[in-house]
């Protein structure tokens, strides 16, 4: 997919996301989304908040692996490992989101998450689990026929 493709798409399947995350680059098998202000979640004493970050890294790998395999929606975030590395300052996040494998039924993505000041405030691991060839191939043809 190509960026304006995946924002397309991305308007598409999740239609409220445009405001908060946007597709800023699409370059091979990495995505830069930024994700923000308006709509990240920020504690009390300021910093944005640590599920706010999670949920830029998730939705950024997401978008990663749909535009190397195509729209596929019914992939599941399986299990990820994210380490918060200092307190983002409110403002804009910026995601890097790289796959670095696709399987037969899994993909794996590193993302890093800076803030506004570009500084690294998080680093993600996410392991997608995917849906069978099979099961791809019939949601590209439901989906084709539904248009």
């Amino acid at each position: 997919m190509s960026m304006d493709q995946a924002r397309a798409w991305l308007a598409e399947v999740l239609p409220d996301t445009d405001a908060r995350l946007r597709v800023e680059s699409v370059d091979g098998n990495r995505v830069v989304c930024a994700a923000g202000p308006d709509g990240l979640e920020r504690r009390r004493d300021g910093p944005l908040s640590g599920p706010a970050m999670f949920w830029a890294a998730d939705l950024a790998g997401f978008v990663a692996v749909n535009v190397l395999l195509g729209p596929t929606p019914s992939m599941v975030l399986a299990t990820s490992s994210i380490s918060f590395l200092e307190p983002a300052e409110p403002g804009v996040l910026r995601v890097a989101a790289e796959v670095v494998k696709i399987a037969s039924r899994s993909a794996v993505v590193d993302a890093r998450v800076t803030d506004h000041r570009g500084h690294l405030v998080a680093m993600a691991t996410l392991h997608f689990a995917l849906p069978s060839r099979a099961g791809r191939v019939a949601l590209a043809a439901q989906a084709g026929a539904a248009t």
